[in-house]
């Protein structure tokens, strides 16, 4: 689907040429004023031309790529950056890595440099209201960023990439930065050889992995790795992957815009359900996970000290890339082959739910950029996804093959293709890796690591931290509105068909509606409408007049030229 990112739409080509070609100032002056006194207020595009660049000495300019994802990913960067050196011999990529699980330590130190007007050349960032952050702080808001829609525009991702992908990193149309893979959250990692050895059944639902966590336990298993020492993202995972299962898409993306009704009864009692099951299995989880790290949770599991660990497919990448360990989806005819020790499912009860996580990469505007532009188009480019998804999570143009080196990696790529198909609905972006602004991550991630270590005293204070996000979250998207940046997607394509309260009623939030956001353009069709037939009379008066004096064939040539 090809969606249209013009913030001024309803003006042809052969209409344009018309008013073009009537060279009368007064005309000119009064169709600028009756446009700007009659159409709602748009946000600013900020479109950067590419500009080729010619190097005359042997010094290739570097690019600098900040990120988190170098220190996992090896076999990813190893080959998808010799085909962008080959395509561009005169840059050579470095790599600024300041490592941390979900980016929870390099997206702090990228919104300093930000704020303090010194951003890198290019950067890491996550699709979801993640990218709003630095767009908010950044000294000239979003001019600071270039503005990659006529960028995905011009490549044709719009018509060849599945429209979710697009949707949850695009603002009201606007794109900050491509992507660069998919992937997705809200799984389970499980060690199945320990579930065969106790004749357990592989969790399809809360009830069976809460069934299946009792009896390993029972057995002398410890059922679970929820590690600790990635600052809280782990338990955050658990968290939002049981809100998940029990609340649904709906109410999961009323938590990205922080319009959640906490007060509601219903709501209530999904929250309290999801605190008593996460502090269930966090009772489980293995002696001294305060100081593991996703890593080397993964590892326990496929040692099988462990049964269960939640997160996301990037697990899958790295136990093939550093464990030796292919994972396989918990399905025939895997389950039953003897030599699988690890599968993975869509958390139980989100199997028609997809947690969506996109890592991209956006270019501030700087002398650099055109640097930065080449890699982020080849990044983005089909091989340069291929090149990088073989490795690292999925791919999301809509025509990818099987090029990926494990089986659960194509399952994934077949559910995302499916689930946008069949039921965009219920896509959500999945909290912890990009889908709450930056301080409200923060604040999300430092209250369900407390919980995890304190139990059920610290219930009282979660339940404060949940209000405090909401209220904060909301208050984030609203100053994102005001930039004309207020939801995730594009005008009539809102991600999962979504979108929040100050979109349909912006006048309950002091907000004025524009065109782009929801209405559509018909406030703005009459004003150019009028503007159009009042310049056609006008443009035929003229002919009449100055026929003679040539200043037809003037206007011919212009419109040919306009048209052609």
């Amino acid at each position: 689907m090809k969606y249209s990112y013009s913030l001024v739409r309803g003006l042809s080509s052969t209409q344009i040429a018309i008013i073009v070609a009537i060279i009368v100032i007064v005309i000119v002056i009064g169709a600028i004023a009756g446009i700007m006194l009659t159409r709602k207020p748009t946000p600013t595009v900020i479109t950067t031309t590419i500009t080729s660049t010619t190097v005359t000495s042997s010094t290739k300019e570097p690019v600098v790529f900040y990120n988190w994802l170098g220190s996992v990913n090896q076999d990813a960067f190893n080959s998808f950056i010799p085909y962008f050196e080959k395509l561009y011999p005169n840059y050579v990529f470095q790599s600024q890595l300041v490592p941390g699980a979900g980016g929870t330590n390099a997206k702090y130190a990228i919104l300093a440099l930000i704020e303090a007007g010194k951003p890198p050349t290019t950067f890491q960032t996550h699709y979801g209201p993640e990218m709003i952050s630095y767009v908010e702080v950044a000294p000239n808001g979003s001019y600071s960023f270039v503005n990659m829609t006529p960028i995905a525009e011009k490549m044709g991702l719009f018509k060849y990439v599945v429209p979710e992908v697009l949707e949850a990193g695009a603002y009201n149309g606007t794109l900050f930065s491509l992507p660069i893979d998919a992937g997705e959250g809200a799984l389970l990692y499980i060690n199945i050889k320990l579930l065969k050895q106790y004749d357990l059944p592989i969790p399809t639902n809360l009830s069976m992995l809460t069934y299946d966590t009792v009896q390993l336990a029972k057995h002398g298993i410890h059922p679970w790795i929820i590690p600790g020492g990635d600052a809280g993202w782990d338990q955050l995972n658990l968290w939002e992957n049981i809100f998940l299962a029990l609340g649904g898409p709906r109410l999961y993306n009323e938590f990205t815009y922080g319009v959640l009704p906490l007060n509601n009864v219903t709501v209530q009692k999904i929250i309290n359900e999801t605190n008593e099951l996460f502090l269930n299995y966090s009772s489980y989880n293995y002696p001294g996970w305060q100081s593991y790290l996703w890593t080397q949770g993964i590892a326990l599991l496929i040692q099988g000290d462990v049964a269960f660990q939640t997160n996301g497919d990037w697990v899958t990448d790295y136990a093939y890339d550093f464990l030796n360990t292919t994972v396989y989806p918990a399905t025939e005819p895997y389950i039953s082959w003897p030599n699988v020790t690890v599968v993975v499912e869509p958390f139980p009860g989100t199997q028609n739910d997809f947690a969506l996580v996109v890592d991209s990469i956006a270019v501030p505007r700087s002398p650099y950029q055109n640097a930065g532009l080449a890699l982020a188009e080849t990044w983005a480019s089909y091989m340069g996804q291929e090149l990088w998804t073989k490795w690292k999570m999925i791919g999301y143009y809509i025509n990818d093959t099987d090029f990926y080196v494990t089986p659960a990696q194509w399952y994934n790529y077949e559910r995302l293709l499916n689930i946008s198909r069949t039921a965009p609905q219920n896509f959500v972006y999945q909290i912890s890796d990009g889908g709450v602004f930056d301080n409200v991550f923060a604040e999300l991630d430092s209250g369900i690591l407390t919980l995890a270590e304190v139990g059920s005293p610290a219930l009282s204070e979660w339940n404060s931290t949940l209000y405090s996000a909401m209220h904060e979250e909301e208050q984030e998207w609203l100053a994102a509105a005001k930039l004309g940046l207020g939801y995730m997607g594009f005008p009539g394509h809102p991600f999962a068909n979504y979108y929040p309260p100050w979109v349909t009623d912006p006048a309950a939030y002091g907000l004025k509606q524009t065109t782009k956001e929801y209405s559509g353009n018909a406030n703005s069709l009459l004003p150019a409408i009028l503007i159009i037939i009042g310049s056609m009379m006008i443009t035929d008066t003229l002919i009449r007049k100055y026929y003679n004096q040539g200043i037809l064939k003037f206007i011919k040539k212009t419109y040919y030229i306009k048209d052609r």
